[in-house]
């Protein structure tokens, strides 16, 4: 899916009405607005940096990254940014069959190796967001998710990602580790397996399922969650069964506006970048 942020004549000083979600620990509480006007007004990416680039990034980036690209577009206005959003996988191989693509934001390190090991990135990734998978169930709460151990209850619909998109995986990763716990029972991992009723091609189409009332429970990011607001309820997972999720971004090499590529990394990167993505529940990358 592509989507074009359009550049915005003049300043920050013009997008005053924009807002992002801010996280609120494992529930869906009223979000606290951060709008893109109060950001810093001197940034080292500033420059004469013009034309447009494609940014390929994870299905779970969408809002934030929209955000990010105004603020940057604002104070670059000779800049478009336009948006490939998709599972991590999906756009690595996109890259492998020579997408035009300028900057590569993945939602695990796994894609942006493969990307690295085929020389298709240009430079060294640099780690900008961290995240956590959580259990989303819908609003209503019809089959009495309370925990990560109802998922094996009899009956239950539950949605995942396919294996092979990063929260597809992480979500089975959680599930062996909830398996190995003797207090879940010996059968937890098949009874879990067995109530997986469909594998979605990324993590926005799992949170839609939910929305929706199509299943009973999935598993996404806490920050897909935020933006879902009151249309879903969150199930933690325990800490020692949850994963810690690492984003890497890099210019992609080839690139026909490597200046401006690598302008929007570093502004990703930099404080501006920054404070959008922990207003929208992102940690960060910095341990």
């Amino acid at each position: 899916m592509r989507v074009s942020a359009k550049p915005i004549a003049g300043g920050l000083a013009l997008v005053l009405s924009l807002t992002i979600v801010a996280c609120s620990g494992g529930s869906n509480s009223a979000p606290a607005a951060t709008s893109v006007a109060s950001l810093s007004t001197a940034s080292p990416t500033a420059s004469a940096v013009t034309g447009r680039i494609s940014v390929y990034a994870a299905s779970s980036l969408t809002d934030v990254f929209k955000t990010i690209a105004t603020a940057f577009q604002a104070r670059n206005p000779g800049v478009t940014v336009e948006f490939n959003f998709a599972s991590s996988s999906a756009l690595e191989s996109q890259l492998e069959q020579a997408a035009p693509a300028d900057v590569f934001a993945s939602a695990d390190e796994a894609n942006m190796k493969k990307a690295q090991d085929k020389l298709l990135i240009e430079g060294t990734p640099v780690a900008f967001a961290r995240n956590l998978p959580v259990i989303v169930v819908p609003a209503a709460n019809k089959a009495g998710i309370a925990s990560a151990k109802d998922l094996s209850k009899p009956g239950v619909k539950l949605v995942l990602a396919a294996p092979d998109v990063p929260i597809g995986n992480y979500a089975r990763q959680v599930i062996d580790r909830l398996a190995a716990d003797p207090a879940n029972g010996a059968g937890y991992k098949d009874a879990v397996t067995k109530n997986i009723v469909s594998n979605e091609a990324n993590v926005r189409a799992v949170l839609s399922k939910i929305e929706l009332g199509e299943a009973d429970a999935g598993v996404t990011y806490k920050t897909d969650a935020l933006v879902s607001g009151a249309k879903v309820k969150t199930v933690a997972i325990p800490d020692a069964a949850n994963v810690i999720v690492v984003y890497p971004i890099a210019a992609v090499k080839g690139s026909k506006n490597a200046a401006a590529a690598a302008a929007f990394v570093a502004f990703v990167k930099g404080a501006d970048g920054q404070a959008v993505l922990k207003a929208a529940g992102f940690d960060s990358a910095e341990r």
